[in-house]
């Protein structure tokens, strides 16, 4: 019996190296070149936002990095928009459970009232919420005549020093309301800054992306009051998260926006606008189909910082507007490869990682394949 022959397997013929690899790689290429497309475009691939505000910024909420402005560091009056830091030196000052007493002057301070008398007792959780969804200007000045050091004179020295120590650089405050008061001038630039910081504060945060509430008053009738900002309280922008709204014969409209789309949070800064909701959602929908240019300026410091002898610890070391400081090689703003990332939605960024990783694997596995 003759031994059975084995016959060897037949082989497809090798394709050389180089061309095995182009092969097996152009899928994934063509993978990645379709997430890095979806990623948003540089600021120059898109047309600039139409604002009819004197001044304006917009601002990417994470790093604080300037996407798009108008004279941004340009003071001016800001009316209400004020609030945002009479609420940031309020929750720095007062206890959670502080329980004011309306002074004489509240009632009968000009503009928009809640309508708190002469001697009431008020919670500060319930002044905060006036003040930021209905403009209370009561509100505002209860809070400041209560300052500890120095009334309300004290309080505002507290918004000054406050201010400069979140990065503000162009604004003087002389009123906690945001009147028409001599020298009370503020920029879209800072304004941005303490928007940002007001987000990074729960409670503060909560009250301004709420579209309305029941108020309960001191003597216990439940009053519905509604925010005075349309783009949360209307319900036509899903991704509005606040901030205020404000107006007077001098500074016009004004506005500091928040929204929030896909994990990315842009805010936008419109001042002396006629048409501020055009404006800021001229500018959203540029942001979000933007990324953050090259080289952008940053501002303000970290917003998770509670205010201090010190100030809140910075962000970077920044350049400031006369070139000195160093930045960080690992900003968005400096680093290419971040600042064509981070704007991307969370889904993308996952779908590109995986087919970097899928890319690795393949070329480990013919490098072994090859030494065989």
């Amino acid at each position: 019996m003759e031994p059975y022959a084995v016959r060897p397997r037949a082989r497809l013929p090798r394709l050389a190296s180089p061309v095995r690899l182009a092969l097996l790689m152009l899928p994934l290429v063509a993978l990645i070149s379709l997430i890095l497309s979806a990623v948003a475009p540089p600021a120059s691939a898109v047309s600039a936002p139409h604002v009819l505000a004197r001044t304006a910024a917009l601002v990417d909420g994470a790093s604080g990095a300037v996407i798009w402005q108008r004279d941004a560091h340009r003071p001016g009056p800001v009316a209400s928009t004020t609030k945002i830091l009479t609420a940031l030196v309020a929750d720095d000052t007062y206890v959670a459970g502080k329980v004011f007493t309306v002074p004489q002057a509240a009632e009968e301070v000009d503009g928009t009232r809640l309508g708190y008398q002469t001697g009431m007792r008020v919670r500060r959780h319930d002044l905060l919420t006036t003040l930021l969804l209905v403009s209370a200007n009561d509100a505002a000045e209860t809070l400041a005549r209560a300052y500890p050091r120095g009334g309300r004179a004290g309080f505002l020295t507290a918004m000054q020093a406050e201010a400069e120590s979140f990065g503000c650089s162009d604004s003087t405050w002389r009123d906690p309301s945001g009147l028409d008061a001599s020298g009370h001038r503020a920029s879209a630039a800072d304004l941005a800054i303490l928007g940002r910081v007001l987000l990074a504060r729960p409670e503060l945060a909560k009250i301004v992306a709420t579209p309305w509430t029941r108020y309960r008053w001191p003597d216990g009738r439940v009053q519905v009051i509604t925010n005075h900002n349309h783009l949360v309280s209307k319900g036509r922008d899903p991704g509005a998260i606040g901030l205020k709204t404000g107006f007077t014969e001098s500074a016009r409209s004004t506005i500091v926006a928040a929204e929030r789309r896909g994990g990315r949070t842009l805010i936008a800064v419109a001042l002396g606008s006629d048409d501020m909701y055009g404006d800021v959602r001229s500018m959203f929908a540029y942001g979000f189909a933007t990324r953050v240019p090259s080289g952008a300026e940053l501002l303000g410091r970290d917003p998770a910082g509670r205010s201090s002898s010190l100030g809140p610890t910075p962000l970077r070391s920044r350049s400031s507007r006369n070139g000195s400081g160093t930045a960080s090689s690992l900003t968005p703003a400096s680093n290419p490869l971040l600042s064509r990332l981070l704007p991307a939605p969370l889904p993308t960024l996952a779908t590109a990682a995986v087919a970097l990783l899928v890319l690795g694997i393949t070329v480990a596995a013919l490098s072994r394949s090859q030494r065989r």
